[in-house]
């Protein structure tokens, strides 16, 4: 798409809305155009196509683009960078990618993680995004069920003698619960892999599911094995 003013960008982007399954290609001078009278417009007609280029575009304009998605479609956003010009676009995403090139490392010091080479985004997304994910949401409710395990026992307990203040426990067997009673789930929660991270890479389905699902609680039975025997002596 090229145009110079409002007229031809109207007309152009009618002309281009009539289409099916077509990619849209933008220079800088036209995307100026276009998002000084029809901002919403270019944005709606561009999350409907499966692809977009914009090709000569100043830093700003990389950054404003990504601000634009953020705003109009309310969804993350994941910035790719190799150069200096980039860092904007970078820091406006919620999700920056530097990758160290021939360009310097400007885009990758500036970006949330740092590749070598381009060929490794995939695997960034598909083994380590997704094993990230389904970590920290496991360890999450994992600390969330230990912490109301003993709760639930301190609350019983005190009901028993009248609610009187006193401790199930004492102060060494408090920290005892939090941090060797309970440390080895963590580490295999951190360290667990549902799927070899070959089979990751080769079914992106699997990365595409965890849009649809959270993932179901695992550390619910663990945390309520342990947490369970350390009432029998209190009874």
């Amino acid at each position: 798409m090229k145009v110079t003013n409002r007229g031809e960008a109207h007309l152009e982007l009618n002309a281009f809305r009539r289409k099916q399954d077509c990619a849209l290609v933008i220079s800088g001078d036209s995307l100026e155009v276009c998002l000084r009278y029809y901002e919403h417009e270019l944005v709606e007609l561009a999350c409907q196509c499966p692809a977009v280029v914009c090709c000569r575009c100043s830093p700003t304009q990389k950054a404003h683009i990504v601000t634009l998605l953020r705003q109009h479609t309310r969804k993350r956003t994941c910035a790719i960078g190799d150069g200096g010009n980039d860092v904007s676009m970078i820091q406006a995403a919620d999700c920056g990618i530097g990758i160290e090139g021939k360009e310097g490392k400007q885009a990758s010091l500036a970006a949330d993680f740092s590749i070598t080479q381009f060929r490794h985004i995939g695997r960034l997304l598909m083994v380590h995004g997704r094993n990230s994910y389904k970590r920290s949401a496991a360890l999450g409710q994992f600390v969330m069920h230990r912490g109301l395990i003993i709760s639930t026992m301190q609350a019983v307990f005190s009901s028993v003698f009248y609610f009187a203040s006193i401790p199930l426990y004492q102060g060494f067997l408090m920290v005892g619960y939090a941090t060797i009673y309970t440390m080895f789930p963590v580490f295999s929660l951190v360290l667990d892999q549902d799927v070899k991270p070959e089979m990751a890479i080769l079914y992106p389905e699997l990365y595409k599911d965890l849009t649809k699902v959270r993932p179901q609680c695992q550390s619910h039975p663990v945390s309520t094995h342990q947490g369970w025997p350390l009432c029998i002596p209190a009874q």
